[in-house]
């Protein structure tokens, strides 16, 4: 169980630090966290379970990164 957290801890610093290019961070590492968890679920040829896991990881990223964005202009920053 250790080694799933620290794996996973990794794929969503590698996705946090290619969104700090793009300004988006919390957005780009949904994505890239969701596209891992989708190829660790599409080995159980389960691909609607794949996809419904992709879809849910990317969209709480973006809902993230939005209340992020969001408040940074409500607190001036």
């Amino acid at each position: 169980m250790t080694l799933g957290i620290v794996v996973f801890g990794a794929a969503f610093l590698v996705g946090l630090g290619l969104g700090t290019s793009t300004r988006r961070p919390l957005a780009v590492a949904g994505v890239v966290l969701g596209s891992f968890l989708a190829l660790l679920l599409a080995q159980t040829h389960e691909s609607f379970v794949a996809f419904a896991a992709f879809a849910l990881v990317s969209l709480c990223g973006l809902v993230a990164d939005s209340v992020r964005e969001t408040l940074g202009l409500l607190l001036g920053r």
